[in-house]
């Protein structure tokens, strides 16, 4: 089966779509994403119209003021224009993506005449950024260096963006209005309930009128209520025009006095009474602050942003990726081996299972399923020392094989009883051999106890011992020659035939108390070349 066709990935001039974000009146925002040189890439916001009103002259009409001065526009709480263009016979504009809310994400809550509460050094950080880009916008100047009489018209919480990083930006010139001279506005533009009166009656209007929403945001703010929302828009604009505002302190006893003037001076109905410039509101928030001692910054407003909109993850990352918990890392082998070394005179005790968490005695004997044997340390090879019952094996093997060798030139063959079988985890062996003679053709058998290995000296003749029995099921091993010589077998004067010991014997699963290793006797019947009698 052919794997499914791709999506068809929609472009937008040199930008590719890569989801949408929202859509208004008459325009539609998506996220999209431009591809350079050099691994070159950036989030951006297209605006373009919706697909019904794409042939609407009115609305083509607004990208265009709005592209030619927000190409104007640099200010840090502004959004930034970043290109515009046509595409398939539509215009659309591109401008910078702000990660976050807008402010009225942040002040609506389930009942709508109600705003949430927020503190007072955010507010007057989020009303002081606003009123610096404000004033960047009404002081843009022309190509010739003229005034623009910039206005924006629809100061609102929904064009006040707020970032995860606590920066405050003025959104959506579209409906910006230049009022070189004051002349009658034509027709109502704007979000009523944050209108200035004379701009809702149709009259001539300027910077100020930007100023009065401002002060109507500020209001709504520190009152936690919205001023002139009423059921509808014409119960609201009645409210508008009345001008009469309640002062903050009435509604919420904690706002200071001189707060209450700067909104109400803000809000006034008379433009004149208001302040003359955005400058002049945000200069008054911010001493204000002083002289309450009151800190404010992004800092505060990126707190409240977080708590209202949560950490949220950029639009561009999926919103199916799962962080797996932290996992406990795995040690390496080379981490395990080092781990189980042991310094010389320790020992490592393995356990399984939540019981008894002690090591056990060399020789005892668990008491449960769970525990188990103390277990030599592991070493690497180069590091891994002998364990003793290995050189005590070898030592007596050497001190075997030399007897055996200088006995050898003396004509007399002696049998030597190799010591018993060690195993890893049985008690230490004994410290020495025992030899015991082999009758040869000149001598009669006679029965002898098996004599201990002493120091070196003069040794007494051996006595012959009595015929050995066959080792059960186990093959003889012929011994290897030695060309080494010992005094003790030169003294002797006798053929000693030397024979390596037998692999040692895994010893048995402890059933119910520990057994000592049955003795085991090593009878050769193999006789060396030189050794056949004469």
């Amino acid at each position: 089966m052919s794997a499914p066709a791709p999506l068809p990935i929609e472009q937008v001039g040199p930008y590719r779509v890569l989801r949408a974000i929202g859509a208004g009146g008459s325009a539609r925002i998506d996220l999209a994403r431009i591809d350079r040189a050099y691994g070159f890439q950036r989030h951006v916001v297209i605006k373009r119209p919706l697909e019904h009103l794409r042939e609407d002259p009115n609305v083509a009409a607004s990208l265009h003021r709005e592209a030619r001065i927000g190409g104007r526009l640099r200010h840090p709480n502004l959004v930034a224009v970043l290109d515009a263009g046509v595409h398939d016979r539509y215009d659309y504009l591109v401008l910078e993506y702000i990660h976050g809310t807008s402010l009225r994400g942040l002040m609506q809550t389930d009942d709508p005449h109600v705003v949430r509460e927020v503190p007072l050094a955010t507010i007057i950080a989020i009303a002081v950024d606003i009123a610096r880009g404000l004033h960047a916008a009404h002081e843009l100047l022309d190509e010739t260096g003229a005034p623009l009489g910039l206005v924006h018209r629809d100061i609102s919480p929904g064009n006040v963006l707020l970032a995860l990083d606590g920066s405050v930006k003025v959104s959506d010139f579209g409906i910006a209005k230049e009022t070189r001279v004051s002349t009658l506005s034509g027709s109502m533009h704007g979000t009523v309930t944050y209108m200035a009166p004379e701009q809702c009656r149709g009259h001539a209007f300027d910077r100020r009128a930007d100023i009065f929403s401002l002060g109507v945001i500020l209001h709504e703010l520190l009152t936690h209520r919205r001023l002139f929302l009423a059921d509808n828009d014409v119960a609201s604009l009645h409210r508008v025009l009345s001008g009469e505002v309640p002062r903050p302190g009435a509604l919420v006893p904690s706002v200071p006095a001189a707060l209450d003037d700067i909104v109400m001076t803000a809000v006034a109905s008379d433009p004149g009474a208001r302040y003359a410039t955005a400058r002049e509101l945000a200069d008054a928030l911010e001493a204000f602050a002083a002289r309450e001692g009151i800190v404010f910054g992004a800092r505060l407003v990126a707190r409240s942003v977080e708590n209202v909109a949560g950490a949220r993850q950029a639009p561009w990352i999926a919103s199916t990726t799962v962080v797996d918990p932290p996992r406990r890392a795995e040690p390496s082998l080379v981490a395990v081996i080092e781990s189980l070394e042991a310094e010389p005179g320790e020992e490592i005790g393995v356990q399984f299972g939540p019981s008894d968490p002690r090591t056990l005695e060399e020789g005892e004997v668990p008491s449960s399923p769970a525990e188990t044997r103390p277990m030599p340390a592991r070493r690497p090879p180069w590091r891994r020392r002998p364990a003793p019952w290995a050189i005590v094996t070898a030592v007596v093997g050497i001190v075997i094989a030399v007897g055996a060798t200088q006995s050898h030139h003396h004509g007399r063959t002696v049998h030597v009883q190799a010591p018993p079988a060690v195993s890893p985890s049985a008690p230490a062996p004994m410290p020495a051999a025992e030899i015991a003679p082999t009758p040869t053709a000149s001598e009669p058998a006679r029965a002898a106890a098996p004599t201990p290995v002493a120091e070196p000296g003069p040794v007494a003749e051996p006595t012959p011992a009595p015929p050995a029995e066959p080792a059960p099921a186990r093959a003889a091993i012929p011994p290897k020659k030695s060309t080494h010589h010992s005094t003790r077998g030169a003294a002797a004067g006798s053929n000693v035939q030397a024979v390596a010991p037998p692999a040692p014997v895994p010893s048995p699963e402890p059933t119910g108390s520990a057994r000592p290793p049955a003795r085991v006797e090593w009878n050769p019947t193999m006789l060396l070349p030189s050794d056949k009698p004469k």
